[in-house]
């Protein structure tokens, strides 16, 4: 037997000696074996690998002809909202509710744009539009600019922050981060003596803003005062309320019975008078926008609009807007819109400081689209100048 095993390990020796290791391999049998065994232990390892890819690959493109279909679909949305604008614009609101304002010269939360329109359900998606009015919030790229040091709007910042507890510090960093000089305002900040010395460093706008978000960028402006998370008086003002619009729910009927059960829940609200009070929001985007005329603070896409403005804009518009003054305001214009400024005057003492810088108009405003389905979600916003039918500006998110 042992002389049977050293006689194979002789032959086997001088044939792999003799023929070399790819010869002797696949003439013995056994090692052909394990040979064909190792390459199906690769082959199903590929195999499984090439099913996983081709299974991440569909699932990657099914998602993204989701997302593509819930952009086109906002894009739609955006269509449908400029529509709405411009039915306003042209005074034809009343052909679909008779409840609404149509006088083309004002701007209201009567008004078929400020209505609160449902989520509309499209094949598998849903589609939400909301309209804002910017001019109902101050414009901080109109508080300097290269003819004026600062314009009657900065005081209207400082009014704003000292509402909500904040450093007035901010109100010259807005400044300096709009004017187009390099000389600080006394508490401000300009690039060479604070910006290029941050890590990473970057330069002040010296210009209007493109973007709200801007305001991060402005010393003094933390997330959390943006985002109105904290900062101030955070979490020590009383009474507050969700918004001073009134009523800009949709009626019943002009929607259908798919959400008459809702609304019928709000019957018993919808009568009684909404309280009246500072909005719950502290997030600055709600109170300060970017979009207007930066070379010329009292061009009409600067002035406030009375009739949309905040409770906490009102207050800022002047030192003698106290909360009784502008409850009264904002309890009158949900009755009647004012038909113009000069209809405040009778409220407020030093009407002429602020004439020039109110209106009843409005020219530019914030579309947001919502498209969402069971695996996808869009949500676009864009700033759209009415009159010049412009977008000012737009964002896309996923």
């Amino acid at each position: 037997m042992i002389k049977r095993l050293l006689e194979n390990y002789h032959r086997r020796k001088i044939l792999l000696q003799e023929r070399g290791l790819f010869f002797y391999l696949f003439n013995n049998k056994g090692y052909i074996l394990l040979i064909v065994l190792i390459i199906s232990a690769f082959m199903v390892a590929m195999t499984s690998d090439f099913f996983l890819k081709t299974h991440t690959y569909i699932s990657y493109i099914k998602r993204l002809k989701s997302d593509i279909s819930a952009e086109f679909l906002a894009i739609s949305g955006f269509e449908i909202a400029k529509a709405v604008l411009e039915v306003d614009k042209l005074g034809l609101s009343k052909s679909f509710m008779p409840n609404l304002n149509s006088d083309r010269g004002i701007d209201s939360y009567k008004d078929i744009w400020a209505l609160n329109f449902p989520e509309l359900p499209i094949d598998d998606y849903t589609l939400k539009i909301e309209i804002v009015d910017e001019n109902s919030k101050i414009n901080v790229s109109s508080l300097a600019n290269d003819r004026v040091e600062k314009s009657p709007y900065y005081n209207m910042v400082q009014r704003l922050l000292t509402s909500m507890g904040l450093p007035l510090d901010i109100a010259d960093a807005l400044v300096d981060w709009v004017d187009p000089d390099d000389v600080r305002f006394p508490y401000g900040a300009e690039t060479s003596s604070y910006y290029f010395n941050l890590s990473p460093p970057y330069t002040a706008k010296n210009g209007a803003m493109d973007s709200v978000d801007e305001l991060l960028l402005v010393k003094g402006i933390t997330p959390e005062i943006y985002y109105g998370l904290g900062g101030g008086n955070f979490g020590m003002e009383r009474n507050l309320v969700e918004d001073n619009k009134g009523d800009v729910e949709i009626p019943a009927y002009k929607i259908g019975e798919i959400i008459k059960k809702e609304l019928d829940e709000r019957d018993g609200d919808r009568n009684k008078s909404k309280p009246i009070g500072r909005e719950k929001s502290r997030r600055l985007s709600d109170y300060l926008t970017v979009y207007g005329q930066w070379s010329d603070f009292t061009d009409e896409s600067n002035k406030i609009n009375i009739n949309t403005a905040s409770y906490r804009v009102l207050s800022a518009l002047s030192d003698y807007m106290s909360d009784d003054v502008v409850s009264d305001i904002i309890v009158n214009r949900q009755l009647e819109p004012f038909q113009s400024t000069s209809e405040i005057a009778n409220f407020i003492k030093n009407f002429d400081d602020i004439k020039n810088l109110i209106s009843v108009k409005s020219y530019i405003f914030r579309i947001k689209i919502i498209v969402k389905s069971s695996d996808s979600f869009c949500s676009s916003v864009y700033y759209y100048d009415r009159e010049n039918k412009k977008i000012l500006y737009c964002s896309t998110g996923h």
